[in-house]
């Protein structure tokens, strides 16, 4: 029970997270509010890896812990967190949300190619269903003329076809990282790493990766440091909201079933949809393609996980 109401709140955590993602974008870069949220995972996961103990065991992990855990934190926070919440910024979390959550069958695919894992028919039915989410979205989605996003600005939610071309190619290539990430991550746990302090690890990793950039240009610079009040609490929100989800999902899969749990973290795209509908139906898209993008997604991503 424990482990189906931890699944539960990370899946509304996530979906927080996307519409608070969503607001800051429109106020900052899309580069601002994920570099802020990444270095808001260093205190957050310290302070977390101390109350669990994992803090103490740290330092005693062999080199190839450190290793797989840094490569991941780069690819899953320091590339794939940028690219989803450039996504966010085009083409708004309704939308992203169909490409972005594409993760699992990177893992899938990957895992059968590194870890010779095998999929069975049905699993290949629902891998097969969720590829045919954002194709839809990104087929059949109504546009403005190209040209016209310009001036209409991207609070709005309509959009020319080069963007959300744009949009859902920044949102595979999150998803391309997300799912690569979890490759690593295995092979850190596996190698003597503890969840939480792992998560310390990759958080610190991506921190190092995004430092030489964000502070050698003038441009990244100036905006990491004038940016005004409510665009660095809406970043630090988003980073505070993803933080909270990413460690109720370590916690949901110590406590209770994976496959239970791993269903109940893979509704997020619907709370993405109904929190989007309640607090950010002006700059989002419900057009029947994007809830029939998600829906096919949800349902592809079931029948893996049964299958």
């Amino acid at each position: 029970m424990i482990g189906i109401i931890l699944g539960f709140c990370c899946a509304l955590a996530f979906g927080v997270n996307a519409i608070v993602t969503r607001r800051g974008v429109l106020r900052a870069s899309s580069n601002y509010v994920a570099n802020i949220s990444i270095f808001s995972g260093i205190p957050f996961f310290f302070f977390a890896a101390a109350v669990t103990g994992d803090i103490y065991q740290i330092d005693q992990y062999p080199w190839q812990t450190y290793f797989y855990l840094a490569l991941s934190g780069v690819i899953h926070f320091a590339f794939g967190r940028t690219w989803s919440y450039k996504s966010i910024q085009l083409i708004g979390a309704t939308r992203a949300y169909v490409a972005t959550s594409l993760y699992p069958v990177v893992s899938i695919g990957l895992a059968m190619i590194v870890l010779k894992e095998t999929v069975r028919p049905l699993g290949m039915l629902g891998i097969l269903f969720s590829l045919a989410g954002p194709f839809l979205t990104v087929m059949k989605e109504k546009t403005v003329p190209n040209g016209i996003q310009s001036t209409l600005g991207l609070e709005r939610k309509e959009l020319d076809r080069h963007t959300l071309y744009l949009g859902m190619l920044y949102g595979v290539g999150g998803a391309i990282f997300w799912g690569s990430s979890f490759i690593f991550i295995k092979l850190g746990l596996e190698s003597g790493g503890a969840p939480v302090a792992g998560t310390l690890i990759a958080y610190s990793a991506a921190s190092v990766a995004i430092s030489p950039p964000l502070f050698l240009n003038r441009e990244s610079k100036r905006e990491l440091f004038k940016k005004d009040q409510r665009a660095l609490l809406l970043a630090l929100t988003a980073g505070l909201t993803s933080n909270v989800a990413q460690l109720l999902r370590y916690l949901a899969l110590a406590c209770g079933s994976v496959i239970v749990v791993t269903i109940l973290i893979r509704t997020s795209p619907l709370w993405v949809l109904l929190f989007s509908f309640l607090f950010n139906r002006e700059y989002e898209s419900f057009s029947r393609w994007v809830l029939l993008g998600n829906s096919l997604l949800v349902a592809g991503t079931l029948l893996i996980l049964i299958s």
